[in-house]
């Protein structure tokens, strides 16, 4: 009797395993200005942790640079995530940097931030959420 109470005990508990939710998504918007139009392509970086932090993006998309504006859609749970976008106006499928590390072209963090050196996570963190809107993110280029 008690192997039919665990093995119904099992089946419940796989049942109700099968029947949670999963984590809240929906498309996270991000608006991208400020590019040079018809100058290789847009490439958006999401991070989840300060560990990761232009080194392993949690979500990467690469989008024409059509126009002076663009608009990404990532499907990624809500939730808290730095940005980082850069436009690699060659091709070359890297953002390039003088000998000092000072990127030669047009970037962009989260919050509009525009770092002072390295690029710190914090400042780049963006929420995303059912009631946030689209995040506006303009390019600027250093040099």
């Amino acid at each position: 009797m008690q192997r039919h109470h665990l093995a119904l005990f099992s089946v419940l508990l796989l049942a109700a395993a099968a029947f949670r939710p999963a984590a809240q998504q929906a498309p996270l918007q991000l608006q991208i200005r400020n590019a040079q139009p018809a100058r290789g392509r847009i490439v958006v970086e999401l991070y989840r942790t300060e560990a990761e932090w232009l080194q392993t993006p949690f979500r990467r998309i690469s989008l024409p640079a059509d126009g002076a504006a663009s608009q990404a859609t990532l499907a990624v749970p809500y939730g808290k995530y730095a940005v980082s976008i850069y436009q690699d106006a060659n091709g070359n499928g890297r953002l390039d940097q003088n000998f000092l590390g000072i990127p030669k072209e047009p970037i962009g963090f989260g919050n509009n931030y525009k770092p002072f050196g390295k690029p710190d996570f914090a400042p780049a963190v963006i929420e995303h959420g059912p009631t946030i809107k689209p995040a506006a993110i303009k390019l600027f280029s250093v040099l």
